[in-house]
């Protein structure tokens, strides 16, 4: 549902959704059979309050998909202030509070037809990766390359890609070293022997998202960017191991931030790694320093690591996690390490 709408669900298990007439008659046909009340123009909240008085609901509170605090981006959905302006106005008997910790509960862990999904979309990714690996020439633009994972994803199956970030990302060189810098807008740049590239993408399958951005360099890394790989590969492979249910989500990031201490290299990481992931990726867990979460089975996210270091090189993973009954379970099978390109294979 691409457009503005309402899901309307009451505490005695009332549910009706409110959406856009000029995409109504499609979800109807293609989506789960429920009520869907249409609105035309402005008419989104008048109708919502005409369907509380059928149900003869008159007050109370309405916890809506608000913000997530410390977030640096608004996530598809969340309500806008005229939005609220509107609320407060057309239901002044109502108290407006914010649902994204409620919404967060119930999406962080994820039932079996869930998973599925998930390791469907990993394998969406998995198909794009290879295939931009198996495509990747020096001196194509960063921008052909971003099509070649967009038209893969969508060949293995991929519903759509989200825009949170810029979309599809691709990132070489230079650009894969802004200081603290998560986004790699694809750009014309040729791609250049012996050099770092990001490509950060997302396919969806069924509504469930995978985010999935693992490093790739081009050539052969000198001593520099090799010691920036071994960092690293330590750091992710010591987070993954850390998880299990039960552990504090703080003390296992604590424990990959000390790789980056101990390289020397603290100063170019992000001291997290990653966040929530399903339907949506802007929702918990948040895997960082002040995160008091323990793990718990069903978990899932978007493992996380950054590691920018300006005149060497920028290495990032976003990668499909689940939390098992003992350890972290990946969605997708390409192997989280830098995946080095030799060119005489080009």
């Amino acid at each position: 549902m691409p457009w503005r709408g309402v899901a309307l669900i009451t505490a005695t298990g009332h549910f009706c959704l409110f959406y856009w007439t000029g995409d109504a008659s499609r979800v109807r046909q293609e989506g789960a059979p429920t009520e869907i009340i249409e609105y035309a123009y402005d008419d989104l909240f008048l109708k919502v309050r005409e369907k509380l008085l059928v149900w003869d609901i008159r007050g109370g509170q309405i916890a809506v998909d608000m913000a997530l605090p410390g977030n640096a981006q608004p996530a598809p959905g969340m309500l806008t202030a005229q939005e609220y302006l509107e609320l407060t106005e057309i239901l002044p008997g109502y108290r407006i509070v914010n649902g994204v910790g409620c919404l967060d509960r119930l999406w962080e862990r994820k039932g079996k037809e869930e998973l599925e999904r998930m390791r469907k979309a990993g394998e969406i990714a998995d198909y794009a990766f290879e295939k931009a690996l198996h495509l990747l020439r020096p001196g194509d633009t960063e921008n052909h390359l971003a099509g070649i994972l967009e038209a893969a994803c969508r060949d293995a199956g991929s519903f759509w890609s989200w825009s949170v970030t810029a979309n599809t990302e691709v990132g070489s060189g230079e650009r894969t070293a802004f200081a603290h810098g998560v986004s790699q807008i694809a750009s014309e740049k040729r791609i250049r022997e012996n050099e770092f590239l990001i490509l950060d993408f997302h396919p969806s399958y069924e509504l469930y998202l995978c985010d999935f951005s693992v490093p790739v360099f081009l050539g052969e890394p000198n001593k520099e960017q090799r010691k920036l790989i071994d960092c690293w590969e330590e750091a992710v492979e010591t987070v993954f191991r850390a998880i299990h249910p039960g552990v504090r989500i703080c003390d296992v990031v604590s424990e990959g931030v000390n790789v980056y201490r101990r390289y020397g290299l603290y100063e170019y990481c992000l001291p997290r790694f990653g966040h929530g992931l399903g339907v949506c990726a802007r929702t918990g867990p948040a895997l960082n320093l002040s995160n008091q979460q323990v793990f718990q089975t069903g978990m899932t996210f978007a493992m996380g690591a950054h590691l920018y270091q300006p005149g060497v090189g920028g290495l990032r993973l976003e990668y499909p996690v689940a939390v098992g009954k003992k350890d972290a379970e990946q969605l997708a099978k390409t192997p989280m390490k830098v995946h080095i390109v030799p060119l005489n294979d080009r």
